[in-house]
């Protein structure tokens, strides 16, 4: 059958010639447009009807803005099929990660009728696939100084870190799991997505991890380019460790005082204390029996504070102790050895003599702890003997039951001298309490003094 030629080079067949056809075909334009496996973006249209065959379909792509869409020169194909693959754009370069792409078709039936529908469908690409990419999730993670657990999740793409516009980021989230493989219930948090760099910030949890499990895992979960990017790091048995600090040392009125504080990371920790308690034991390690009355709660700044203890029988101030306490950080048990005071405590009595002008023997007395005088809280009573030089006591010149005053000073009541005729020397036995310790001295002197 011999051709005419209609328009536009077309041609019809003699049994169509006479037939004019203006009509362009029934199309509702694309209905389906999604990104594939190697980034490509794939159009979809249900058939368009038309009396005039072959009907094909034209293809519009642009960038950023549907305004524009259908100009010819943004048409990338014209196929008979139902369904297109978009690589690239017109000028050939290929779509880009992260950016948002318009997509039109129109129908053109056999005599070159094209329809004009507007409507237009979008999807925002991750790029043509040229090559295997590489993805890894990665976190840090810590506690705070209210000792929440805090993660910090992001990915890397091609050993970079992944982030817009290079990139299409989802949401991320973490699980947490025991050394047994079992999920830490509340060890849980999601973040929809990251900040500009890249970076998923979770809210802080409330969850103690324990540091006798060994070691956790913590399941980091992004979404990258389409895809969950699953990873496991571990998490090492502590991630914040504590230990305790304090002194310890026996006041003047022979009383246990002190104080005991806690160090973290970060310094003296004053949150998520539990109490304290103390037991006291012999240098030796011999427990004395002796251990803090009730437990002791911290104050705000974190110190706890000893009560002033008296024991129950005085302690002998000059052997060493060792005081043990025990609490709880953040549910962790810990526990420190402090030796009271930095040295043992020594004490001596002190003394002076001399024979006033009325031929009176007078004495005063004193004590010293570690060189320094005992306050008078600190004192019990005192006594005296005077022995001649064969060390046989001397008749009238003793006295016990002396009290000393204000300032910690013992004064004997003046006696008589009389006895005293040994021109050579004499010695003189002090005696006092101290700390609720007896101390004694031996003191020498002659009828001119000390």
């Amino acid at each position: 059958m011999p051709n005419f030629l209609v328009s536009n080079n077309f041609y019809q067949g003699t049994s169509n010639a006479c037939i004019v056809d203006l009509t362009p075909p029934a199309f509702a334009g694309v209905n389906f447009l999604d990104v594939e496996s190697r980034g490509q973006i794939r159009a979809g249209w249900a058939v368009a009807t038309d009396p005039t065959a072959p009907i094909r379909y034209e293809i519009y792509i642009k960038a950023s803005t549907a305004t524009g869409l259908f100009n010819t020169a943004n048409i990338i194909a014209v196929s008979p099929n139902l369904q297109y693959d978009i690589f690239n754009l017109p000028d050939g370069s290929f779509l880009q990660n992260g950016v948002t792409y318009f997509v039109g078709v129109r129908a053109i039936d056999g005599v070159n009728n094209r329809d004009n529908n507007t409507v237009s469908m979008s999807v925002i690409s991750t790029g043509i696939l040229t090559a295997i990419d590489v993805y890894e999730s990665k976190a840090a993670f810590s506690t705070n100084d209210s000792y929440d657990f805090v993660v910090t999740a992001w990915a890397t793409k091609n050993s970079s870190r992944a982030k817009a516009p290079g990139a299409v980021m989802g949401p991320a989230s973490y699980q947490v799991f025991n050394k047994l493989g079992v999920a830490v219930a509340g060890a849980t948090a999601s973040v929809g997505s990251p900040n500009a760099e890249g970076l998923y910030i979770f809210a802080p949890v409330a969850v103690a991890l324990s540091t006798t499990n060994t070691h956790y895992e913590i399941r980091i979960t992004v979404n990258i380019d389409g895809e969950d990017r699953v990873n496991f790091q571990r998490i090492e048995e502590a991630t914040y460790t504590y230990q305790l600090n304090g002194t310890v040392d026996i006041n003047y009125s022979g009383q246990l005082v002190g104080s005991f504080w806690a160090e973290g990371n970060d310094g003296v920790v004053n949150l998520n204390l539990g109490t304290a308690t103390w037991k006291l034991y012999t240098a030796n390690g011999t427990f004395t029996g002796v251990q803090s009355p009730s437990p002791i709660t911290a104050d705000v700044n974190g110190f706890f504070a000893v009560p002033a203890f008296t024991f129950p029988t005085p302690l002998d101030p000059t052997t060493g102790f060792i005081v043990r306490v025990d609490t709880t950080v953040a549910n962790q048990p810990i526990s420190r050895n402090i030796i009271v005071g930095d040295d043992p405590m020594s004490f001596a009595a002190q003394a002076i003599f001399s024979i006033n002008a009325s031929n009176q023997f007078e004495a005063t007395f004193w004590a010293l702890r570690n060189d320094e005088m005992s306050p008078t809280a600190t004192l019990g009573t005192a006594s005296y003997i005077v022995y001649d030089k064969t060390g046989v006591a001397v008749a009238g010149l003793t006295q016990s039951g002396i009290t000393a005053d204000a300032q910690g000073y013992y004064h004997i009541t003046p006696v008589s001298a009389v006895l005293l005729t040994d021109l050579t020397h004499y010695k003189a036995k002090v005696t006092m309490t101290i700390q609720g310790q007896v101390h004694s001295s031996t003191h020498g002197f002659t009828l001119l003094g000390n």
